[in-house]
């Protein structure tokens, strides 16, 4: 009985620190795309936000293109962002974070994208306060 009872016991502590390490990493991961909005806003994501990334990471954006590698994140954030959303701020929201590991997780982001001024890009017209473009 005495056994059982310090096996349930381990159990549990073993348990409650993986509860706690995941419960800190969920935090430290909220930070990372809060400062990543931050830096989206501040028209800074290149310079700031990319901080983040891997050498060999992997980026799936809301149009599902795929990009792989720190360095083909960046090429591509810098285009977009120089360009079709050099006019916009974003508000990032959580709607999932699961960890499949003790060291990976995946999130669900839903991204709010909003037009800060008037423009036009190929061919399309976008005007100040438009939010139609949650992604």
């Amino acid at each position: 009985m005495k056994n059982l009872l310090l096996i349930i016991y381990f159990l549990l502590s073993v348990y409650s620190l993986s509860a706690q390490q995941n419960t800190a990493d969920a935090r430290a991961i909220k930070t990372i795309v809060q400062k990543q909005e931050d830096a989206w806003n501040q028209s800074k994501l290149v310079e700031i936000g990319i901080a983040y990334f891997a050498e060999d990471a992997t980026l799936i954006n809301f149009s599902g293109m795929f990009w792989k590698s720190k360095a083909e994140i960046i090429q591509n954030l810098s285009r977009i962002n120089a360009d079709v959303f050099k006019h916009t701020s974003i508000k990032n929201e959580i709607k999932e974070l699961r960890f499949i590991t003790n060291d990976v997780a995946i999130a669900n982001i839903q991204e709010q994208f909003t037009v800060e001024e008037d423009y036009t890009n190929a061919g399309r017209q976008y005007k100040k306060g438009d939010r139609n473009y949650n992604l």
